[in-house]
């Protein structure tokens, strides 16, 4: 006899398997033509996209619309990082030689406070971020032979260097890339992942204690006088580098690399479908799959199994990617900005 519950048991199991997800893609109005490079997701209706041209923009509503803002100087500005804290109000680096490197408070719609002024004709800033409404950190490159870090504990109100006294020294001309705001990114307890490149330099500098200390952890990426990681991303421990030689645009190298760990060991990615360097990257978590995403200007690609696999999502020219649950975007030359949607 059959069991009446053969048939209930089998749909049930049906119904408890697990959707896939793909990552759907839709191209989204610009209110600018200026390269966007940096991103930062408040939640899944506000985020903050800062560029060229003392430019960034910000969605209210999910990325259907966006409002565009300047500094009031002038397009002399480069916003190469941005972080928001709400719908009202953000931080913004600016970068460049010298005083060019700023840093900037902005509420809207349009009061400015300046916060940060590099005094050092030889420094550079490279990428901002925060652990919370009050503590946060910026990167640089290295000054003085050792890592440009610098700390916030009110809210980037005022910032100053870290000491040196438990910090690495730093190699010659080693630094950051300031391609898309990620070449320092936070974590949870007071922790940071710094990646670096650049002069043959390639590693991590990584605290766990709010930048009171750091200690050094080796990565696997290619290295060279343009090359080295450019984007860090973590979600819990679980991380992604990217990087590359960006002397080598058109060509294949070692450019990707996940960390189970914490940082404290890293494996190579599998070969991507996109050529050259990555920019930027971005990881999240959606039905408990794992999604880590890389960009640059030949392409984005993303990966399911921690970069045994890769599948393209665009070949246009992306410098920074951000995701925050199952929403994200995509930003880079021309105003572009992609949205990124993770559904069952």
């Amino acid at each position: 006899m059959k069991s009446p519950f053969i048939i209930p048991l089998f749909l049930t199991m049906i119904g408890c398997a697990q959707k896939p997800i793909q990552p759907q893609i839709e191209p989204l109005d610009s209110p600018t033509s200026s390269l966007l490079q940096a991103i930062s997701i408040v939640d899944e209706n506000t985020t903050w996209i800062s560029g060229h041209d003392a430019t960034f923009v910000l969605t209210k509503d999910g990325g259907d619309s966006w409002e565009l803002f300047n500094h009031p100087t002038g397009d002399s500005l480069q916003f190469r990082d941005v972080y928001g804290f709400n719908s009202e109000k953000a931080i913004l680096m600016s970068a460049g030689p010298g005083p060019l490197s700023r840093i900037f408070t902005f509420t809207a719609p349009d009061q400015w406070e300046e916060n940060f002024v590099m005094e050092d004709s030889l420094g550079f800033l490279d990428c901002i971020d925060f652990w919370d409404d009050e503590r946060g950190i910026a990167y640089g490159d290295a000054i003085d032979n050792y890592p440009y870090i610098l700390l916030t504990a009110d809210g980037g109100k005022t910032w100053s260097r870290a000491d040196s006294t438990n910090m690495p020294r730093a190699g010659k001309g080693e630094g950051g890339f300031a391609a898309s705001g990620t070449c320092v990114t936070t974590g949870e307890n007071g922790k940071a992942w710094i990646a670096t490149g650049a002069g043959g330099n390639c590693r991590f500098l990584i605290t766990e204690d709010y930048g009171q200390s750091w200690k050094v952890v080796s990565s696997p990426l290619i290295t060279g006088e343009a090359a080295g990681n450019t984007s860090v991303s973590f979600m819990g421990d679980i991380g992604v580098v990217t990087g590359g030689d960006l002397l080598k645009p058109t060509e294949y190298t070692e450019n990707c690399a996940f960390s189970t760990d914490g940082g404290d060991s890293w494996t190579l990615a599998n070969q991507p479908q996109t050529a050259g360097a990555f920019y930027g990257s971005a990881i999240t978590e959606v039905s408990e799959q794992t999604f880590a995403f890389a960009c640059g200007p030949n392409g984005i690609d993303y990966t399911k199994d921690m970069g045994q696999t890769w599948i393209n999502l665009d070949t246009a020219n992306y410098w920074a990617v951000g995701m925050k649950g199952n929403i994200g975007y995509a930003s880079g030359t021309d105003g572009k900005i992609l949205r990124i949607s993770l559904q069952p």
